[in-house]
This record gives structure tokens, sequence and C-alpha cells, in this order.
């Protein structure tokens, strides 16, 4: 989206409760939106409740577009352990003892952590339509043909015809520095703050998995419904 931003030459927006990183070049973007409610605005965790005030907020001025992206609840945890192990964001109360956690341990116990997380991102993808474009993050990440059909899809489903063909090829174009499959560093690449690279490997990825069974059975139980309220398969 920052690409896209840049490309249509927006120069204001905002965030909510002053988290998530940069999403404008040019201009002002860390703006808390409750002080300044640009028109364009950016939320690190949606939730069912975000949703439902920003659609009344708009409901008298034209509406809203926007897109969010879901990922299979289970592959979050193991992902957030492997990336807060490997001594990402610090800061995060998310993180605390995780560098130091072993995944039979570790694993768990982020399962607990990011309940929270994981649910408010069931809640808001259950009152996403019609405002809202739902992109899969396996699908962005599986393959450059499924990441080029998501970009396109959020174009049509943000823009009409309000921008023309060519701006859609361009911004696709420029969109494609994030791809994973393409080997680029895009913005996406690396926390700058901590210089931590986001991506993780599949034999990290693998290890962690293993150790989903030491998960608390209700906990477990509660992930598999979210996985099915996502359309996720729970085997």
């Amino acid at each position: 989206m920052r690409w896209i931003l840049d490309l249509l030459g927006a120069r204001e927006g905002c965030r909510y409760d002053h988290m998530g990183q940069e999403f404008l070049t040019h201009g002002v973007w860390d703006q808390e939106c409750s002080e300044h409610p640009a028109n364009v605005r950016f939320h690190n965790h949606i939730s069912g409740k975000a949703l439902l005030e920003l659609r009344a907020e708009t409901a008298q001025t034209g509406g809203f577009r926007g897109v969010m992206t879901i990922r299979n609840p289970l592959e979050m945890v193991i992902s957030s352990y492997c990336y807060h192990h490997r001594g990402a964001e610090p800061w995060n109360s998310i993180s605390d003892g995780m560098a130091s956690m072993h995944p039979k341990d570790g694993v768990p116990e982020m399962a607990r952590r990011m309940l929270p997380v994981v649910y408010n991102m069931v809640q808001a993808y259950q009152v996403t339509k019609p405002e809202v474009y739902v992109s899969r993050f396996e699908r962005m990440t599986g393959s450059s043909t499924g990441f080029n059909q998501t970009v396109q899809e959020m174009l049509d489903f943000l823009f009409g015809n309000e921008v023309s063909d060519n701006f859609k090829r361009r911004a696709l174009d420029a969109a494609v520095h994030e791809d994973l499959n393409r080997g680029e560093f895009g913005y996406s690449f690396t926390d700058h703050t901590n210089d931590v690279n986001h991506t993780s490997d599949e034999q990290e990825m693998d290890e962690a998995r293993s150790y989903l069974s030491l998960v608390d059975k209700d906990l477990m139980a509660h992930y598999k419904e979210m996985q099915k309220a996502l359309g996720y398969s729970t085997e």
C-alpha cells in the first residue's frame, strides 16, 4: 500500500494508537487518528469494533474503502514465536523472555499471548463486507502469481474506474518490490528499528510447529474455531 499511496501522491495520513511503521514516504503519516482523522489511515491491529466505528463515522460522508490481511491463526502463533525468538521488537510485551525460550515453552506461551491479536482479526474479518477487501497472507506469499492477482484485486476494489489502467499497471509494478518470491528488499523485509529480518525460514518454522501439540487443549480448541471462522482447514 505504501507504493500505491506514494504513486497517488498522498501526503497526509494517520495511524491508530500510535502503532505501525511508516506508510507514506512523503508528508505526515505518524499523527494519531483520534486527533487528526486523515483520509488515509493505518490500523496495526484492526478489530471488529474499530471497523464498525469507522463505518459509523464515515456513513454520512461517502463511506470508506480498506484492505486487511488475514492469516492462518496457528501459523501466526508459530511465525510470532520465531520472529520474537530472534530478538525482534524487544520493547513489545509479547516478546518478553521469548528470545531465551525453547519452542517447547515458547510456542504454548506465544499461543496464549497472541490470542487477543488473533481474536481481533477474526472479529474484524466477520464485519468487513462491503467496505474492506480481505487478502490472504498465504496467497500473497505463496507465489508471484498469487501476489500479482491479490494486488490487482486490491486496486480494482479500492479504486474501480476512478484511476486509469495505466496507473494500476504502474502501481503493480511498484508493489512487486514486496513480493517475497522475487527476492527483493522492499519496505516490509526488514524491521528498520532493530535490523531484524521479518522473514522466517521453513526449518525454524517446522521446528516450532512440532510443539503445537503442547498448547493447552482448551486454548487450541479456541484456535480451531477461529481457523474455521476464517475459512482455514482445522486439520
